[in-house]
């Protein structure tokens, strides 16, 4: 199923009907909407323009297959631009969107060249600054990484190649994998993957499998691999659940060990996925703790 995006809407004004001359200078991001746990998630990118004439235009184009998954909980839209209208492209010409002012320096504030300065900058270019800056809005959880201009595709051997591919891609980009199991070893990291992997907006391609997955097939493969995952699930508690009748029986079971962890080193880990320094995956493969058990670890070191 496509992704419905609308077609007929025509601009009202000058200040959203687009420049089509070919511009003297441009530059991009991407914008991402941050999780809490430290997932960012591509929902759009936006370009700005600068013509010879010195007018100039922001460019911001939604990635509504991405967009269309989402929960109000983690994206509530893109500031200044009428969502509702599901359009590829909203222009903004010869005056600077919302989205921009709420989280760049306006060039009358005196400290202006103190900020330019802070992030190496000599030129007033905002969207360049917001791409530069570790400063985050605090009225929303978006932010704008640099954009590539081009897609790339990779073929990647591993899992840990897999990971660096998907850390490093883009919307648009695309991953050639050799067979389905570089995904991961069940059903339940397959789903885990696949999910970062609709997330980024990448295209997935499965040599062995003969499968060429884009954004919008994601969704329809999520529920079977989900339903599979709870297959999994269930198999493994009711073994398990045999495994302690059993031991008990012979009088063997003792109920689960605590995993043993130094100390400092657990503390050490906190503190930096608190401080948004290394994201929820690294800290829980860095601990070896699962989910539930570092968020727990987490509230005991408070």
């Amino acid at each position: 199923m496509s992704t419905y995006v609308r077609t007929d809407w025509v601009a009202r004004n000058e200040y959203t009907t687009p420049i089509k001359e070919v511009p003297i200078y441009r530059n991009s991001g991407i914008i991402k909407a941050v999780t809490k746990e430290n997932e960012k998630i591509q929902v759009g990118r936006i370009t700005y323009e600068e013509f010879e004439n010195e007018e100039f235009q922001y460019i911001i184009s939604p990635f509504w297959p991405i967009i269309d998954t989402l929960s109000t909980r983690v994206f509530q839209g893109i500031p200044g631009i009428d969502m509702d209208l599901r359009l590829d492209h909203y222009y903004r010409v010869n005056y600077v969107p919302v989205f921009i002012t709420e989280r760049t320096p306006g060039s009358s504030r005196e400290d202006l060249w103190e900020l330019l300065d802070s992030v190496g900058l000599d030129y007033y270019d905002r969207l360049e600054w917001l791409i530069r800056t570790d400063l985050r809005a605090a009225i929303d959880n978006l932010i704008v990484e640099r954009a590539r201009e081009e897609a790339v595709s990779k073929k990647v051997e591993n899992a840990r190649d897999l990971k660096a591919c998907i850390e490093s891609g883009q919307y648009g980009d695309e991953i050639i994998i050799e067979n389905i199991s570089s995904l991961g070893t069940d059903s339940r990291s397959c789903v885990k993957m696949l999910n970062r992997l609709m997330h980024y907006g990448i295209r997935l391609k499965s040599k062995q499998e003969k499968i060429n997955l884009n954004v919008e097939d994601y969704k329809s493969w999520m529920p079977v691999l989900e339903g599979m995952f709870q297959m999994d699930e269930q198999l493994r508690k009711r073994q398990q659940k045999k495994g302690i009748a059993l031991a008990k029986e012979k009088g063997k079971y003792k109920g689960r060990k605590r995993k043993e962890i130094d100390d400092k080193f657990l503390e050490k880990i906190i503190s930096r996925f608190q401080k948004k320094e290394i994201p929820l995956e690294e800290a829980l493969l860095a601990t070896g703790l699962s989910k539930s058990t570092f968020y727990r670890r987490i509230k005991e070191n408070q």
